[in-house]
């Protein structure tokens, strides 16, 4: 086989006719398919349709990072018309349907991602093998972005693995490593890492010699399911029951079960669906708001987004041994977090009863993560292994990093920061997990108050990606720095915010809540609120997630921010009845509902009589497209970010945008509240809210619309680097 030199691809072949096509995209930490990768691969692909003696082909990456991320986001976000996106799609189609059409054995090696385009890929070849670790993911995640695999992963995945199998994968964008790729058919063979070269070659040589037959097998009712006109018409309406509540904001979803339905339908253009139904997708208001928050996720976890020192920082004493004060929920969450990720961690209880508990509350969280992983009593003990607990305070002293994560009192935190401060090494950082209290306080019950900040993590922390980093008013950009690429290590994604009551997420959010309060004290029906709210697309109402969270947590935000939200009062108040009612929520057995063995029975507060309130609520209003209770409990969300906004809470507004995704589910469809006054149209939104302040009273108010204009997401700042770029 004759090739010449290529910049993406190396091809060589040895002595037994074996072809070794290997990818690597210069200046990228991941390969992705940009359209010199495309390119140069149709070149490749029509020598080996011309080859003469080639007895096997193998496609792998000469990247440590893994095989294939995908396609550039960047280039899919840039396109500008239709018919540019279907000579994109075609030209991927075509290309990947004279792979499938090659007359020889084609081989992938999978390692790491093998995301989108790389599976893809992958499922036009005739045989896949994988790497079997944590790293190897392979999957089609372009439902994430709002739209559906469009070079053939419609029509090839069900046909590889069955469209009862096929569909979950495609309708939630979730990957699977080698183990879970290989029952379900998807991939050939997982190899262990220690045998990775060795088992690829010897795979490689059985395909050569006819000793490797293509396919899996699967038990009757499976077979019965995917292989039946039947069973797949039962899959089809299975799959479109699941989506029903969530597919009027994510119309990706009715797609994906369009032309993965067609997929074994004989004569039937499955690709040519998959095309029309991508080309519809790509310019809705879902798709292009679901990307901009994955680039806004990927500037977030750029450390020099947030600070001059990004730099230097890495040349600094590296942060490898954890410490944390206190074993309770959030502090085993990141105690057991943070060893997962390989720190050694040193958690300090008060005393022994304590360590115990914290312990048991430890291993809980080890267990459940072992059976999620399916690990074995190896791997638990390893992991365990790295977490220590102790009542002494000298035991903090040689930890890098440690996080305050006791009871949220002023108080009790200064105390606990004067103590450490006594103890901690010189370099060592200093950091609370409080969810609204200052920082700089207690920063100045330290001699060091320059390395001291926030990090606050969200409940339950193993889930929640958002971590707010919190600079205190004597901060240094080397220890932001530091703990912007700690919570990347962690897996997580910051946002940097000033030190001001309640930081972002919980400043935005309180006003809606307290707002959703303040209705149930006016006999608005409880169910209904929390209802309409689904219905606009957050996961849960605003009373459900009172109830969640713990009415007395709720009670202490709150009153941190008396004096920073306006009519804020009624809203504390009825919180703090609650709590001394002993209706703290779904813990006590009583909230908004009453709930009998974790279950929900039932609202607590009278419902309204009449629509006196609610029909009150629309008098008049400009159409914004919301009904009168998510206006009302939206709008006061809208009004507190825009002020945040303008308090520089954050520098840009894409940054609240993506935390008020991440920290609170707040609708991802609609891009964030940022984006949301955009899409409304800021004048439409400035005055509903003067309406509405006549009907509801001055926290309406609308002054901040009026005070300066509003740098809309995506609009301001530099673009992710090429390299920071999500793929699919």
């Amino acid at each position: 086989m004759i090739t010449k030199p290529y910049r993406n691809f190396s091809v060589s072949t040895d002595y037994h006719g074996v072809v070794t096509v290997s990818i690597d995209v210069p200046d990228r930490p991941m390969n992705v398919l940009t359209a010199e990768v495309m390119s140069e691969f149709v070149t490749i692909v029509g020598d080996l349709e011309r080859a003469i003696g080639v007895t096997a082909v193998v496609f792998r990456s000469e990247k440590e990072s893994g095989f294939l991320a995908g396609a550039d986001v960047a280039v899919i976000a840039g396109i500008k018309s239709p018919q540019e996106a279907s000579e994109l799609i075609q030209a991927g189609q075509r290309l990947f349907n004279r792979i499938e059409s090659l007359p020889i054995p084609t081989i992938v090696a999978i390692h790491g991602p093998c995301l989108g385009g790389g599976l893809e890929w992958s499922l036009a070849c005739d045989y896949r093998i994988a790497r079997d670790n944590t790293s190897t993911k392979i999957g089609l995640p372009e439902i994430q972005l709002g739209l559906i695999p469009g070079w053939g992963g419609t029509q090839r995945l069900p046909r590889r693995i069955g469209l009862s199998r096929a569909l979950p994968l495609i309708l939630t964008g979730k990957h699977l490593n080698a183990s879970a790729a290989i029952k379900v058919g998807l991939v050939d063979r997982a190899i262990s890492p220690d045998h990775w070269d060795h088992g690829v070659a010897q795979f490689v040589d059985d395909v050569v010699a006819g000793r490797v037959t293509a396919g899996h097998s699967a038990p009757l009712w499976r077979r019965l399911l995917d292989g039946t006109r039947i069973g797949r018409a039962l899959t089809v309406r299975m799959s479109k029951r699941a989506i029903r509540t969530k597919s009027k904001h994510y119309p990706a979803l009715e797609s994906a079960i369009g032309a993965a339905s067609v997929a074994c339908k004989p004569n039937y253009d499955g690709y040519g669906l998959e095309e029309s139904e991508f080309l519809s997708l790509l310019f809705t208001p879902t798709c292009r708001n679901l990307l901009g928050l994955y680039f806004a996720r990927e500037r977030a976890r750029k450390p020099s987004t947030w600070s001059r020192s990004a730099g230097t920082a890495l040349h600094h004493e590296p942060i490898r041994k954890v410490g944390i004060v206190g074993a309770g929920a959030m502090g085993a969450g990141i105690g057991q977090l943070a060893a997962t990720r390989g720190y050694d961690v040193m958690i300090k209880e008060i005393d022994d009863k304590s360590c115990r508990a914290g312990s048991a509350r430890i291993n809980t969280l080890i267990h459940d993560l072992a059976t999620r992983k399916r690990w074995g009593s190896f791997e638990r003990d390893l992991l365990r292994a790295k977490i220590q607990i102790s009542t002494e305070l000298s035991s903090l002293e040689d930890c890098d990093l440690v996080i305050e994560a006791v009871v949220e009192r002023a108080d009790a935190k200064a105390n606990v920061f004067a103590q450490l401060d006594s103890v901690a090494k010189p370099t060592a950082i200093l950091a609370s997990n409080t969810s609204s209290l200052s920082i700089t306080a207690m920063g100045d019950a330290t001699h060091r108050s320059h390395h001291v900040a926030g990090l606050h993590f969200f409940n339950p922390v193993h889930r929640m990606e958002l971590v707010e980093v919190i600079r205190g008013r004597d901060t240094d950009d080397e220890t932001m720095a530091r703990l912007v690429q700690f919570v990347k290590a962690m897996g997580k994604t910051p946002v940097v915010t000033t030190d001001t009551p309640g930081f972002l997420v919980n400043r935005v959010l309180f006003p809606y809540l307290g707002e959703a309060i303040t209705m149930v004290g006016e006999r608005h029906d409880t169910a209904e609120i929390d209802r309409e709210i689904r219905r606009f697309g957050m996961p849960m109402g605003p009373l459900e997630l009172l109830d969640q969270v713990g009415i007395d947590v709720a009670a202490d935000v709150a009153e941190s921010l008396r004096g920073v939200i306006e009519n804020a009062d009624p809203a504390i108040n009825q919180l703090k009845r609650m709590v001394q009612h002993g209706m703290l929520g779904r813990k006590s057995g009583e909230g908004f509902y009453r709930y009998v063995d974790e279950k929900r029975q039932g609202a607590t507060m009278m419902k309204n009589k009449s629509t006196e309130n609610q029909s009150n609520s629309s008098v008049g209003m400009i159409n914004d497209g919301l009904t009168p209770i998510t206006r009302r409990l939206i709008y006061p969300m809208l009004i507190e970010a825009v002020r945040c906004h303008q308090q520089h809470v954050v520098s840009e507004a894409w940054a609240i945008d993506l935390a008020m995704v991440l920290g609170t589910g707040f609708a991802p469809h609609r891009g964030g509240p940022m984006k949301m006054i955009e899409t409304i149209g800021l004048e439409t939104v400035a005055e509903n809210t003067r309406r509405l302040a006549r009907i509801h009273g001055s926290r309406f108010s609308a002054a901040c619309f009026e005070e300066a204009a509003i740098d809309q997401p995506g609009q301001t700042g530099d673009q992710p680097s090429i390299g920071m770029q999500p793929q699919i």
